[in-house]
């Protein structure tokens, strides 16, 4: 992996405080007009396969409700593929090469670069040129590939943060507030463990579920240079400021449920949901599971950031995935696929998706904020704390390496503890065993 690739990298969106203030800058639509009347309408583009990475309800209220709007806009038929998103995406690979869906959900920064690279993907330049004005500058570079070229079609975006119960911490008598640094929070993890609850939940069943807790507590004690170094392989995991990140994340494992192997990230979020557990780290998209719950259900979650371990990097990182749309080169129809995402990406794809009521955080910066519930206002507050922003760990390294290494060898972290000197001694020699990209 040269050092150029990593300046368009969605890892680097976060250098400067400009892509934050980007990032959740003001609303308003810019040409709208125009742009709705080129997202098809004239049904030249013929039917078309929409692969989707998820099984979930919320999410595929929204996707259904998408197509729909494409179809009575366009006349052409899609038909609607989901599989569910661990077998997508440990698959993907496969997918691309064989005879995949015309477009398909997928991710921003690196790992769409992994498979523009490739050859796999279909340059959506023009579809940009159509509908750019509706983006701020830091999701193009997210939606850029290594040649300078447009792979990507944003959608939404989501924050990982400390989640919790507004009701149950003010039953512990915990200010959320005062979690700021790391003996608050273990201070807040005895607390709930006195009361019988799990303090932290977690799972790692799916294997990746875990990684976004490697990803915060690395950048809360070795700082975000430091972590997307490690990452891009300029910096060794046998490395001793590597351990300490485990040295930390050993210390929760007495609060966690004692059965993290057995459960994927779902589970762990039942555990909160049913007020089994006080506090979990994921990403928000989970709110419209608990909105599907009840109202009341979802009017209780709260985000804030994962708590301050060294001041010098405070809490100025955070992992906040862009998501979104790409079309396969080895699909059946590459212009019907740009078609669709054409009209995906444009206000009038999103506000079909928004109008379901299935709480999302829009990428195209028409989506007025004013309307944002407390937990999405919330969430934006989290987001206006970063100074950095990552992707994901698997999203911000080969995929050669993220799921089929460094995802088995945090289980493995799981089982035994102890073993972190033999894991990272793992980890670096299978990294040091890939062949050049």
């Amino acid at each position: 992996m040269s050092a150029d690739s990593s300046k368009i990298r969605g890892t680097d969106l976060g250098f400067t405080m400009n892509r934050r203030e980007l990032l959740i800058g003001a609303a308003g639509v810019a040409g709208a007009g125009a742009l709705l009347a080129a997202c098809g309408g004239d049904g030249a583009s013929g039917p078309l396969n929409f692969g989707v990475r998820t099984v979930d309800e919320p999410p595929t209220t929204q996707f259904k409700a998408l197509v729909a709007a494409y179809e009575a806009k366009t006349g052409n038929t899609v038909t609607y593929n989901a599989t569910e998103s661990n077998a997508f995406q440990n698959n993907l690979s496969q997918y691309l090469q064989g005879t995949p869906d015309d477009a398909f959900t997928w991710m921003a920064g690196y790992r769409m670069q992994f498979f523009a690279d490739q050859g796999l993907l279909v340059d959506l330049t023009d579809v940009w040129d159509e509908i750019g004005d509706q983006y701020n500058e830091s999701y193009k570079i997210a939606s850029t590939g290594l040649d300078g070229k447009q792979y990507f079609v944003p959608q939404s975006w989501y924050p990982w943060g400390l989640h919790f119960r507004k009701s149950m911490l003010a039953d512990l008598g915990i200010d959320p507030d005062g979690i700021n640094n790391w003996d608050d929070f273990l201070k807040m993890l005895d607390g709930m463990k006195s009361k019988g609850l799990i303090g932290f939940a977690a799972a790692d069943k799916g294997g990746w579920e875990a990684m976004g807790t490697f990803d915060i507590i690395n950048a809360r004690v070795n700082g975000y240079q430091y972590h997307v170094d490690l990452l891009a392989g300029r910096e060794k995991w046998t490395d001793p400021r590597t351990a300490k990140v485990f040295e930390y994340w050993e210390q929760l494992i007495p609060y966690m449920n004692d059965n993290v192997l057995d459960l994927e990230w779902d589970g762990a979020m039942q555990l909160l949901l049913q007020r089994k557990a006080g506090a979990m780290l994921m990403g928000s998209w989970f709110g419209g599971n608990f909105k599907e719950q009840s109202d009341a259900d979802y009017e209780d979650l709260w985000i804030i950031p994962f708590p301050e371990i060294d001041p010098a990097n405070g809490r100025d990182t955070i992992d906040a995935p862009i998501d979104g749309y790409c079309v396969a080169k080895n699909g059946s129809n590459n212009d019907g696929g740009k078609d669709f995402l054409k009209f995906a990406g444009d206000m009038e794809g999103v506000q079909a998706m928004l109008d379901t009521g299935v709480p999302m955080t829009s990428a195209n910066k028409g989506q007025d904020t004013s309307s944002y519930d407390a937990f999405q206002t919330q969430q934006l507050a989290v987001m206006a704390e970063a100074k950095y922003i990552t992707q994901f760990l698997d999203r911000d390294t080969r995929p050669d390496f993220a799921g089929p290494v460094v995802g088995p060898e945090l289980q493995n972290w799981f089982k035994n503890p102890k073993d972190v000197n033999k894991i990272l001694e793992s980890l670096q020699a299978q990294w040091d065993a890939l062949p050049p990209l």
